[in-house]
């Protein structure tokens, strides 16, 4: 049977700034054969140094590094805090030879930092609950997701030059995405409809709809439901705001709304999450 990767560690890393956290987290290093490292900065400002090269930080980047590659967050270059997630992982060259093939030609092209359409919170969040060392179980279901994730995320990245116009859809494709996704984020505390959204682009609801699906492999409405409630469990364990008012502020009908759109997409209910995350 071929072999899966093994997740070395993963870790969530909240509103790194300085001190001793940013010195270790900071630091200059690199993994051993056969280890790649991907970071998921969901916000923050900063640098990303790896090996020569100084690349900045941005929201929703993802940072793929690779065996013997020294790396770090430059420390004095982070100019707003920081939050990511990262996942350390092993593969055998032989055994897992597809993925590793993969992986290693990404970096080659230095393509180091990428961003995937699909890629959010909620998949690490799984990744980091699954492969805890308390759930040595589950452990196993948290490589064969990181697996798939790695396909979807880096396959098919380099289109042929005879696919231009193929090209020329998915940028169309891409920049009414893109544009769907701001305003939707600029209107996260507003209760809108995805006819409204629609019209904005320019479309007809059904046409937005079934391009945001095969793009993002969700309907608008999902996304919209899952960025709010990305916004409202950062401050879930950030504040001490009541559930109810945080269900108000990202525009939930009421408080069972927003607990039953949190929970399906976080596996949590608002309180059990603020208990889980919180960090003192």
């Amino acid at each position: 049977m071929e072999r899966i990767l093994r997740i070395v560690e993963t870790v969530f890393v909240y509103r790194l700034t300085h001190g001793e956290k940013l010195a270790w987290h900071g630091r200059y290093h690199a993994h051993n054969d056969n280890e790649f490292e991907i970071h998921f900065f969901l916000c923050g400002t900063g640098s990303f140094l790896i090996n020569t090269a100084k690349i900045s930080i941005e929201d929703n980047a993802l940072f793929l590094v690779g065996p013997h590659d020294f790396h770090s967050i430059v420390p004095e270059q982070v100019t707003s805090p920081l939050t990511y997630y990262a996942v350390l992982f092993e593969l055998d060259e032989q055994l897992d030879n597809e993925i590793y093939l993969l992986l290693t030609n990404f970096i080659k092209q230095r393509s180091i930092k990428h961003y995937a359409a699909d890629t959010n919170r909620f998949l690490f969040d799984e990744l980091l609950r699954l492969s805890s060392p308390k759930q040595i179980g589950l452990k196993k279901s948290a490589e064969y997701l990181l697996y798939s994730l790695l396909f979807r995320w880096y396959s098919g990245d380099s289109p042929s030059v005879s696919a231009s116009a193929s090209v020329s859809a998915h940028k169309n494709t891409n920049t009414i995405i893109r544009n769907a996704m701001d305003y939707f984020k600029a209107n996260m505390h507003k209760s809108i409809t995805i006819t409204q959204v629609a019209y904005m682009l320019g479309l007809s609801a059904e046409h937005f709809i079934r391009v945001f699906r095969e793009e993002m492999h969700m309907t608008p409405y999902q996304y919209f439901m899952r960025l709010r409630t990305e916004a409202a469990a950062a401050e879930l364990i950030t504040t001490d705001l009541p559930v109810s008012e945080i269900a108000e502020r990202y525009a939930f009908e009421n408080q069972f709304h927003f607990s039953k759109v949190f929970k399906k997409c976080t596996g949590f209910t608002p309180t059990a999450y603020r208990r889980c995350y919180m960090q003192k």
